[in-house]
């Protein structure tokens, strides 16, 4: 435990995450002691930055990168974090929360949810080449946060400062906080956060803690969502090593599945759990909405088809100067997941046997079940016909 406002340098032996899309975790790295550091001293270095936690130890992870990387708009912060990690810095819970409190609140903050496979990656880099923007894909203390909540939903209060805290170190460290008005230091700037679909699960407590965040909500018909999520993710499920932190992940995000084992006494099949997820995240969104959270709905196929319109209503919600539109759409020109496992050259070389009339059979059984989405709701058309 720190007494003395230091923090603890892990150096990096091996890394040894199971898997790509494995959450972030202390336990994806072989480490061993590497003497201390001021604490504050993590608030001042360009290539440190916020990784992940260790709730058990009450510790928050940040990760050393080599000098000059720059983390935003990438495709995964974990991943590019993970990959790039020379050593691990470690401070517990209350230091985190006494740096966080020196630290301003962003001026301003946009949360991008999503079902996932539906344009999220690309909004979040094309809100990263606005000006004044910094922006995060995918920063992994947050998805830690919603597996906590969902394991032990009792500490809500807690859960609201790690997320302010954790806001405002994300905000004011790393590469280019700076305190002009291209940057965010003195809080001066705008910070976008782009969650995994597991994300919203925490909508209402970032509600809480942010009031005048500006969130956003993309989505994507059942059908084209299904097969791009078998063709992303299927050739690459875990091997039994990664299987149990990869469960709990899908377990917080996707609720409706324990209900499912329970009613048919079994783990749903790879698409009956793909569907659940879907529908548990639209459940959620709606949920928040009625809770009166302010998200504004952006339909995958509305983004593909009118990019730049589109842009535009969301740079607008959020407070954006309208002339940014531009600078957005730039981001429309490259894979926005190049480099991962899901990117369209990945995706090629790697296919995914195309789903069967079975596979079909299996959502159209898991949607019957739910009152998420009615039959006639066009995100169904293809799959369910009224």
């Amino acid at each position: 435990m720190d007494t003395n406002g230091s923090a603890q340098v892990l150096d990096i032996l091996d890394k040894v995450a199971p898997a790509e899309f494995v959450p972030a975790s202390p336990h994806n790295f072989v480490v061993r002691p590497g003497g201390s550091v001021p604490a504050e001293s993590l608030l001042g270095d360009p290539d440190v930055s916020l990784h992940c936690l260790d709730d058990e130890h009450r510790l928050a992870y940040f990760v050393q990168t080599p000098p000059g990387i720059d983390l935003t708009g990438g495709p995964f912060l974990y991943l590019d974090q993970y990959r790039a990690a020379r050593r691990l810095v470690t401070v517990p819970y209350e230091t985190l929360h006494r740096l966080a409190d020196g630290l301003p609140d962003p001026a301003r903050l946009i949360l991008v949810y999503s079902v996932g496979r539906c344009g999220s990656t690309l909004l979040s880099r094309a809100l990263g080449e606005v000006a004044g923007v910094r922006s995060y894909s995918e920063p992994d203390v947050f998805t830690e946060i919603a597996l906590l909540r969902h394991e032990d939903p009792g500490r809500d209060a807690e859960y609201a400062r790690l997320i302010r805290s954790c806001v405002r170190v994300l905000g004011n460290t790393g590469r280019d906080a700076r305190s002009d008005t291209g940057g965010l230091g003195g809080g001066t700037g705008t910070l976008a956060v782009k969650f995994r679909a597991g994300g919203i699960q925490l909508g209402d407590l970032f509600h809480e803690v942010f009031p005048d965040a500006r969130g956003v909500f993309l989505h994507r018909d059942a059908r084209p969502w299904l097969e791009s999520m078998h063709q992303g993710f299927t050739p690459h499920l875990p091997d039994p090593a990664a299987q149990l932190a990869f469960l709990k992940h899908v377990l917080a995000q996707a609720p409706l599945i324990m209900p499912f084992v329970a009613r048919h006494e079994r783990q749903p099949t790879p698409t009956e759990a793909y569907v659940l997820t879907w529908l548990s995240v639209l459940d959620r969104y709606r949920a928040l909405r009625r809770a009166g959270v302010p998200l504004l709905p952006v339909a995958y196929e509305t983004l593909d088809a009118d990019p730049k319109a589109t842009l535009a209503a969301v740079l607008d919600h959020c407070g954006l100067p309208a002339d940014g539109v531009d600078a957005a759409y730039a981001a429309f020109s490259a894979d926005s997941q190049e480099g991962t496992v899901l990117s369209r050259a990945s995706r090629r070389s790697n296919p995914a046997a195309a789903l069967g009339a079975e596979d079909y059979a299996q959502a159209r059984a898991v949607l019957a079940e739910h009152p998420v989405v009615d039959a006639d709701d066009p995100l169904v058309r293809g799959l369910i016909e009224p």
